[in-house]
C-alpha cells in the first residue's frame, strides 16, 4: 500500500523547482566569499497562492512597492532553509522567490514564499 507521501508525489506534485542557497566558499585569490549554489534540482512540488499580491500605498518618486506571497508544498526529505532562493516552474510560468521557515508535516512540508519588488 502506498504511503500518503507517495500519493502526494504521484497526484499533486505537478510543478518542479530548483532550490539555491548562499554557500561559503573561497574564490580564486583565496578570499572567503559566498556563492549561490543549486542544492536541489528538479524537485517535484506544488505551488499555490496564499493571498493576493499586495501593493503598498507608500509614496515614492516613481513606483509602488509590491509584495507577492505563494506557498510551496514539497516532499519532506528536502532540507529547506529560510532565505533559500526557489525557482519554480508552473504551467509555463517561472517564479523566483525567497523561502520563509518551512513547516513540516509527517507526509510533506509547506514553505511560504515571499518576493518584494516594484510596480
Amino acid at each position: 500500500m502506498a504511503s500518503y507521501g507517495e500519493i502526494l508525489a504521484k497526484f499533486m506534485y505537478k510543478d518542479r523547482c530548483t532550490i539555491s542557497r548562499q554557500i561559503e566558499t573561497i574564490d580564486d585569490i583565496g578570499a572567503d566569499v559566498f556563492a549561490m549554489v543549486d542544492v536541489y534540482s528538479d524537485v517535484p512540488c506544488k505551488v499555490g497562492q496564499i493571498g493576493q499580491t499586495s501593493m503598498s500605498g507608500v509614496e515614492t518618486d516613481s513606483v509602488f512597492a509590491l509584495k507577492n506571497h505563494l506557498r510551496l508544498s514539497l516532499p519532506i526529505e528536502y532540507d529547506i532553509l529560510p532565505n533559500d532562493i526557489v525557482t519554480i516552474y508552473h504551467k509555463g510560468q517561472t517564479f523566483v522567490m525567497r523561502t520563509d521557515t518551512p513547516f513540516k508535516y509527517m507526509s510533506h512540508q509547506e514553505v511560504n514564499l515571499i518576493k518584494e519588488g516594484d510596480a
